[in-house]
């Protein structure tokens, strides 16, 4: 069934690919219960007592300089973090889409234009489309749990959200330090098996996608007939560096 909305422009972006790009990106609200002013759902705006930001029927959000200006609270309206200062005008600052772009008749933001991976998409969809899109292609958003309902979408995000615990698997044989390919290692927590990879020909080895400041995880690595036992502790994404079988 066709959605009755109006459609939207909507950013995507492949994460890993597009590594190099600030993650700084404008997101559009639908509006429900408990909106802010102008549709901007789950938006700070007891610190928007101007009136400056707003959200354009296309989905873009725009924030006024004129009144905006010397509002350096404004920095935490967003719940994204996606409003920086600018010290030097004096004025909270996001990116608009390129909407003065768009209004002349661009058919890509300039961002999409000048990527060279390809990494970044700017599509105008209904909400039946998007969601489709989404599901079809796996696309995540940030921070689901605001409930913001943004229309930046991202492939990989895993990539940016999550973290790993990596190490490379070597052995000495006659003063000759060699990686050690096709070893089994397994990673335990609370007594569990949660997952096991093998060693690539450079003795490598990467768990993906664990949650940020997890806690405590065992490490056991089989292989040439041995067995070695690490523990570590996962805040951040951490590499063990060598182990030696």
């Amino acid at each position: 069934m066709k959605s009755s909305c109006t459609p939207s422009l909507v950013c995507l972006v492949m994460v890993g690919i597009a590594s190099w790009l600030p993650a700084r990106w404008i997101c559009r609200a639908e509006g429900a219960e408990k909106e802010g002013p102008k549709g901007l759902k789950s938006w700070n705006f007891d610190a928007d007592k101007v009136g400056a930001i707003s959200k354009r029927a296309d989905g873009i959000v725009i924030i006024d300089p004129e009144k905006a200006r010397g509002q350096k609270h404004l920095v935490d309206a967003c719940p994204y973090g996606h409003i920086w200062w600018n010290d030097e005008l004096k004025l909270p600052q996001l990116w608009p889409f390129d909407a003065h772009l768009l209004d002349q008749g661009w058919q890509q933001t300039r961002g999409q234009q000048a990527c060279p991976t390809g990494a970044m998409r700017a599509i105008k969809v209904e909400d039946d489309e998007m969601a489709r899109m989404a599901r079809d292609e796996s696309l995540e958003v940030m921070k689901p749990e605001a409930d913001t309902k943004p229309r930046v979408y991202y492939r990989n995000l895993w990539r940016y959200s999550k973290s790993f615990i990596g190490g490379s698997v070597a052995t000495e044989a006659n003063g000759v330090v060699d990686c050690v390919e096709g070893a089994t290692v397994r990673l335990i927590k609370d007594g569990q098996t949660v997952a096991r990879a093998t060693t690539d020909n450079y003795g490598d080895f990467k768990f993906d996608q664990l949650d940020e400041n997890s806690g405590r995880y065992t490490i056991e690595v089989m292989g040439l007939g041995r067995t070695k036992m690490l523990d570590a502790s996962l805040g951040a994404s951490i590499f063990l560096g060598e182990i030696r079988l």
